[in-house]
């Protein structure tokens, strides 16, 4: 009975081996015929059966039905798992484990390769969705794939940074922007947007230092200058940032927004004369600039307003001074109406160029233009 009992047992053995690897070869032939439902089915026991665990064929084939089920388009079968081309990529990675005779290296990397196009792909379409989170997820496993024979693919990092700059990751933004520069990568914009995300964190010593750093790389680059300019210009280091502006102009003399920007930190600096000449200088490259015209007509309304306080402190028996103050700063805020007009005309619903408009037309007893003003300012 005992020797019966043995025979019966080593039987059994042999006949459940036989059987996952039976069962290993049915879901490779179900790949071979294309049915993917069957063949992930028939390979999913074999993984966790001690006889072809082991076995380097079973994840290649695991891999292949996974990649297949990934990229089918026929939806019956694209909808079997939603994370098929995660659980391939995990089997490619356990094969390359087992496969010490590298029976099965070369399809292998091929196709972790394809993965790792697939993850890239799936980035770019989460990113032009605004799904952020989303794509830094796919951009990091891409570069994590290509990892796995050796390559390092800088872009991939490079849009897993933007696509957590854009999903307010700042600690993944910092992280990949970083090791994008550790790696040299030969795009100076990503000096300007690790900085920009200093800035987001209210960092400006490490923004202007990253800033710094890329303009050492990058001397030449003119978006690197502008961003360390207006780090300049926020910090109210305005002496450094006028240096900045005056060869921003020398390289860019037609663009209206360094003219404006010039005109801004004259102002800031209390150079009014300077200031002026800037602003009309951006107008005059961009007539339509909003910003521009709203701030020279602001900074004659100022001026104005600094007459008008001088004659204010005249005493009662000065009356030829006082008259001759008033009319000064009636003057000036007359230069002021044809910027803010133009102003208003741009934006129309911006109340404080509307209401700069109604002190002005109050004062010069311009009535019917208070008015209109008045009307516009009831609607808003």
């Amino acid at each position: 009975m005992k020797k019966l009992s043995l025979i019966f047992l080593t039987v059994f053995t042999v006949t459940a081996v036989f059987g996952q690897k039976a069962l290993r070869t049915t879901a490779f032939n179900d790949l071979r015929k294309g049915q993917l439902d069957k063949a992930m089915q028939n390979i999913e026991p074999t993984i966790a059966d001690p006889t072809t665990m082991s076995d380097a064929k079973t994840w290649f084939y695991r891999g292949n039905i996974y990649l297949q089920i990934h990229m089918s388009d026929k939806p019956e079968y694209k909808n079997l798992d939603p994370n098929a081309l995660e659980k391939a990529y995990e089997s490619y990675k356990k094969l390359l484990e087992l496969d010490t005779k590298k029976e099965f290296y070369t399809e292998a990397i091929q196709n972790i390769f394809v993965i790792s196009e697939q993850l890239y792909n799936q980035g770019v379409k989460h990113f032009s969705a605004s799904e952020f989170d989303k794509a830094l997820s796919s951009f990091e496993k891409s570069a994590d794939v290509n990892m796995t024979y050796g390559s390092v693919d800088t872009l991939a990092i490079f849009n897993a940074g933007l696509s957590a700059e854009n999903a307010k990751n700042w600690a993944k933004a910092k992280q990949h922007y970083g090791r994008i520069i550790e790696l040299n990568y030969p795009q100076p914009l990503v000096y300007n947007s690790l900085s920009n995300v200093y800035l987001e964190e209210k960092d400006t010593t490490q923004a202007l230092a990253t800033v710094q750093a890329g303009r050492v790389k990058y001397p030449d680059n003119f978006q690197l200058l502008i961003q360390e300019t207006n780090i300049y210009l926020f910090s109210k280091q305005n002496d450094k940032a006028m240096a900045n502006l005056k060869e921003a102009i020398v390289t860019d003399p037609n663009n209206p927004t360094i003219h404006y920007a010039v005109g801004v930190n004259y102002a800031s600096m209390n150079n009014l004369a300077e200031a002026e000449k800037s602003y009309l200088a951006a107008i005059q490259l961009k007539p339509d600039y909003f910003e521009a015209n709203y701030n020279l007509g602001a900074l004659y309304v100022n001026q104005a307003a600094t007459v008008i306080e001088k004659a204010n402190k005249l005493p009662l028996s000065a009356t030829t001074e006082y008259d001759a103050l008033k009319l000064e700063a009636d003057n000036i805020l007359k230069k002021s109406i044809p910027y803010l007009e133009t102003a208003s005309t741009l934006d129309p619903t911006d109340k404080s160029t509307l209401l700069s408009l109604k002190e002005i037309y109050t004062r010069l007893n311009m009535m019917d233009k208070r008015k209109e003003v008045e009307a516009k300012l009831s609607g808003l």
